[in-house]
């Protein structure tokens, strides 16, 4: 059987919905990660360690020959491994290599190039020194995931503590940038990218964003309702494309983040080499009929095309509410994932009894659920409906001097 590698970092990556694809396709699935008690190891057909941080791609590939496995494609949704995706389809001759990937594997970078190609008016720097913004979004530039260390402050006294902070948690070697902060309504779209082209299939106004710790929050929607972000998502489609055929982009998948205020003003905030995580893959399902899983499997293997892409569903709005724990502990759920499915306009939950919360410094949502209605109003009131109906705790870890 032909192996396809799939890539993953901290429990993360798809693992089982990518294993599921290769297996209907009678794909052989290697995980490849840095735990030997991944979660997701027996759900592959076989599993090769590495060090992702102390080892090299070299190392991997001997470990992958001395197991006599030749890869015909590679799958990873995370993007501090986009080095690592690039590097191991162009040691394989596979689809997914470019210079391209290089500068998406960089907040900086990109910022670069969009700025470079007139794309983009953001204030932004590397250097905290510089900072003259304010108030400015801290995020790392790199290896970020669930919105790690990303932190705003409001002014010079703010970003000293703030890097204070971070060298006292032993953060201060990562890599970050300074970005100026947008007024306005934060949105996000995704949607492939094909022969440097994106085609956007999913675009989610975010009317609740805390713009304090810049995470996900409240309820988001499909379609956007405010003109001016309606107006923005076109406006970023745009430059997104004209920045994918810069970089001659192809075969991907994009997960784009941007804002817009009332005054016409939109900026991108980041663009992620993947589709949005939790609910992200159940609304694209039903706003376009495409399962996004299936899609980046088949642009690791180069088989994408147009033809999959039907007109976009608004008949319903879509919308969901992620669930963010708010205190460190352990989570103990009462509710299940059939009490909510039971509740109106309820089209998929996930739950994770006994999550952990370890950091505040991160999103940690342990409950998502989606639904449909025909009006914003109705969407949120079927919300409350689901909130009211949960039942859980978190349980304080315990005291320790």
């Amino acid at each position: 059987m032909k192996s396809v590698l799939i890539l993953s970092k901290w429990q993360a990556g798809g693992v089982l919905l990518a294993a599921g694809q290769l297996r209907a396709r009678g794909l052989r699935s290697v995980l490849v990660s840095e735990l030997a008690d991944n979660r997701h190891r027996d759900d592959c057909d076989d599993h090769v360690l590495v060090d992702w941080d102390g080892e090299d791609v070299p190392a991997l590939v001997a470990r992958l020959d001395e197991r006599g496995i030749v890869p015909t494609a590679v799958v990873s949704l995370i993007e501090a491994l986009i080095p690592w995706k690039d590097a191991l389809a162009a040691h394989y001759g596979l689809p997914g290599a470019g210079a391209g990937l290089e500068v998406l594997a960089s907040k900086t970078l990109v910022r670069d190039r969009m700025r470079a190609l007139g794309l983009s008016t953001m204030r932004y720097c590397g250097d905290p020194a510089e900072v003259d913004f304010f108030p400015a979004i801290i995020k790392p530039a790199r290896d970020s995931a669930a919105s790690r260390l990303v932190h705003r402050v409001d002014g010079p006294d703010e970003l000293l503590a703030w890097q204070r902070h971070l060298a006292d948690g032993g953060h201060s070697g990562t890599e970050m940038v300074y970005e100026e902060f947008l007024p306005g309504v934060e949105f996000s779209v995704d949607g492939p990218v094909v022969d440097g082209r994106f085609h956007p299939v999913l675009a989610v106004e975010k009317p609740d964003h805390d713009d304090v710790r810049h995470h996900d929050a409240g309820l988001r929607v499909h379609p956007p309702q405010q003109d001016h972000v309606r107006a923005g998502v076109r406006a970023l489609t745009e430059a997104v494309s004209a920045f994918c055929a810069d970089l001659r982009l192809d075969q991907h998948w994009l997960h784009v983040e941007g804002r817009s205020d009332e005054d016409g003003r939109t900026e991108l905030v980041e663009i992620n080499l993947r589709f949005g995580g939790g609910m992200y893959p159940t609304a694209i399902r039903e706003v376009s009929g495409i399962d996004p899983m299936e899609a980046v499997v088949s642009m690791a293997l180069g088989e994408f095309s147009l033809d999959r892409l039907g007109p976009v569903r608004d008949r319903a709005i879509v919308g969901w509410v992620d669930v963010e724990a708010e205190e460190l502990g352990r989570v103990e759920m009462r509710t299940t994932e059939d009490d909510l499915l039971g509740l109106p306009g309820v089209i998929k939950a996930e739950l994770v009894d006994g999550y952990l919360v370890h950091s505040l410094e991160q999103e940690n949502y342990f409950i998502r659920f989606a639904m449909t209605a025909d009006s914003v109003s109705e969407l949120r009131a079927r919300a409350e409906t689901v909130l009211g109906a949960l039942d859980y705790r978190i349980v304080p870890p315990p005291h320790t001097d």
